[in-house]
């Protein structure tokens, strides 16, 4: 089985996995796993994805991903 991303909790246990995005006609079909028991394909439509780029170009998600090589050096100097 193929590495997918982890989405954690506060608590550090993984919230759900994600392996794939394909699109199917007019949707997004994302295979997953949540709460690491039951694996799906989860369809998302256009409305929903339009609902999730406001959330995606919000001011949190833009200056993290900014800060994303910041965030990376400072792992890599204090696993040092």
């Amino acid at each position: 089985m193929k590495e997918g991303m982890k989405v954690y909790t506060e608590e550090g246990d993984i919230a759900a996995v994600f392996y794939s995005v394909k699109r199917k006609g007019d949707k997004l079909v994302v295979d997953g796993k949540a709460l690491d028991t039951m694996r799906m394909d989860m369809i998302f439509t256009s409305d929903e994805v339009l609902k999730g780029l406001k959330m995606v170009f919000c001011w949190q998600t833009l200056s993290f991903f900014l800060l994303l090589p910041y965030f990376w050096l400072r792992r890599a100097i204090s696993k040092r």
